[in-house]
C-alpha cells in the first residue's frame, strides 16, 4: 500500500501509525509520501508529528521538504510522485481526497503504470452549504476514476456513493482522534486543575467552543445563546479558541451583550495543550451551520465531556445520539441552543451521565477503526476485476 498525504498533521500521525502496526501484523508492506513538510494551516508547533520523523520510520518519504500544503512546486511533485509509484509498484494507493492536485495526478499516472487501486480519503457530504449542479457533475465524472472510499461516517458514505463509488466501496472511520492518549491527559489534568486554570486563564466553570471564527460556524450563535441563558449570573462563562477572520465582529458582538467579564478569547493552542482545557469543561458547543465533521467533539468526548452541536455537523447522529450521549439541535436557533446549554449547566447529575456515555461512545471511533476499516477497503478493491478493467480505460 502507497499512502500519499499533502502534510502528515497530528492529527493523522495517530491514524498513520495504526495502520502501520495492522499492516507489519498481516505481513503488508505500507508506504508514505508525505508531499509537502510544512503546513500552511497550523501555525504553532505539531509535537505528534515532529516524534513521529524523529524515530526515522523505514518507508516514509517527504517530497518537499521546506515546501507548505498550501502548494508549489507542482512540477516537482508530480514527477517525483510518479518516480515512486514506479518504484514501489502498489496493489493500491491510498490517497486524501478526491481533488487534490497529488489525487488528480495519481487517477493520470495508473494510465501509464502498472494497474493499481486507488482509494480517496474525505469527509465531505451531501448537506455541506449550498451544491451547484454543474459541479457535482463534474465531480461525479471525477470520482468514478477512484475504486474506493474512506469516509467519516454513514452520510458520508451515502455521498461517496452519490458520486459513484458503490457502498460495498466504501467503509467508515477517517475522522478518527487518538482516544486513550486525549483521555490520559484529560484525566491528568483534574489534579492540577488549579494551575492550568492559572496558566490558561480559565475560570472556575466554562462552557468551552472551539472554532475557526468565520461565518459558517456561527461563533455568534453561540454568544448569543451564552446571553440568553444567563448562565453568567450563575458564575459560569464562556470560553472561546480558535482564530480567524471575524474576531473583531465577534468581540465586539460580546461587548454589545455586555458579556466582557463572562467571555474569554484563548488562541487556538497545541494539540497536546487541549485534553485539559476540553477536561475542566462543563460541556462544549458546535453550533455550526454546517461541519464536514468536528474533531473537537471526538477530543470533547475523549475528554469525558458531553457536547451540543447541530444536525448539519458530521458528527451528529454518529458520534453524538441525542439525548443520549449529549445533544443535537438545528443550526442558527439560539434560543434552543440556550435551553439545553441551560439544562446541562445547572443539572449536574444529568451533564455527568451524558458525559460518561459520551466517553464510552468515543471508544468505537479509535486509530484502530481507521486502520482496520482501510485495509478491509484495500483487500477488497484489490480483489475486484474491476481495478484492472478501470485503470485500463480511463
Amino acid at each position: 500500500m502507497l499512502f500519499v498525504i499533502g502534510h502528515l498533521g497530528d492529527y493523522h500521525v495517530p491514524r498513520y501509525e495504526a495502520l502501520m502496526r495492522l499492516a507489519a501484523r498481516r505481513g503488508d508492506e505500507v508506504c508514505l509520501v508525505e508531499v509537502f513538510g510544512r503546513s500552511g494551516f497550523y501555525a504553532f508547533p505539531q509535537t505528534r508529528r515532529a516524534s513521529f520523523f524523529e524515530q526515522r520510520h523505514e518507508r516514509v518519504t517527504t517530497l518537499e521538504k521546506d515546501v507548505s500544503d498550501a502548494g508549489g512546486r507542482w512540477l516537482s511533485v508530480f514527477a517525483q510522485l510518479t518516480a515512486i509509484v514506479r518504484q514501489v509498484e502498489p496493489d493500491v494507493v491510498v490517497t486524501l481526497g478526491y481533488d487534490t492536485p497529488y489525487s488528480l495526478w495519481l487517477c493520470f499516472v495508473r494510465r501509464f503504470t502498472r494497474p493499481f487501486g486507488l482509494i480517496y480519503m474525505s469527509d465531505s457530504k451531501a448537506d455541506d452549504g449550498l451544491r451547484s449542479n454543474i459541479k457535482e457533475w463534474l465531480k461525479r465524472r471525477l470520482v468514478r476514476r477512484f475504486d474506493g472510499a474512506l469516509v467519516a461516517g454513514e452520510r458520508h458514505r451515502d455521498y461517496a456513493e452519490f458520486l459513484g463509488i458503490p457502498r460495498w466501496r466504501s467503509r467508515v472511520g477517517f475522522d478518527v482522534i487518538d482516544v486513550d492518549q486525549f483521555s490520559h491527559r484529560a484525566q491528568a489534568a483534574y489534579s492540577t486543575a488549579d494551575e492550568v486554570r492559572g496558566l490558561r486563564g480559565l475560570p472556575r466553570r466554562y462552557v468551552l467552543c472551539v472554532s475557526r471564527f468565520v461565518a459558517r460556524k456561527n461563533v455568534d450563535v453561540v454568544i448569543n445563546a451564552f446571553a440568553s441563558s444567563r448562565l453568567a449570573d450563575q458564575a459560569i462563562e464562556l470560553v472561546l479558541i480558535g482564530k480567524g477572520r471575524d474576531e473583531l465582529a465577534l468581540r465586539n458582538l460580546v461587548s454589545q451583550r455586555e458579556l466582557d467579564g463572562s467571555v474569554r478569547f484563548l488562541d487556538a493552542l497545541p494539540n497536546a495543550d487541549m485534553p485539559a482545557i476540553y477536561g475542566l469543561a462543563d460541556f462544549v458547543v458546535l453550533a455550526s451551520e454546517f461541519d464536514q465533521w468536528g474533531l473537537c467533539i471526538n477530543e470533547a468526548f475523549a475528554a469525558s465531556r458531553t457536547a451540543i452541536v447541530t444536525h448539519t455537523c458530521g458528527v451528529a447522529r454518529e458520534l453524538v445520539l441525542n439525548g443520549v450521549n449529549g445533544y443535537v439541535i438545528e443550526p442558527g436557533n439560539a434560543d434552543i441552543l440556550a435551553a439545553r446549554m441551560r439544562t446541562l449547566a445547572l443539572d449536574d447529575a444529568l451533564r455527568e451521565r451524558l458525559s460518561a456515555r459520551a466517553r464510552l461512545t468515543v471508544e468505537q471511533w479509535k486509530p484502530s477503526v481507521f486502520a482496520t476499516n482501510l485495509m478491509e477497503l484495500a483487500d477488497c478493491v484489490v480483489d475486484s476485476d474491476e481495478v484492472v478493467s478501470r485503470a485500463e480505460h480511463e
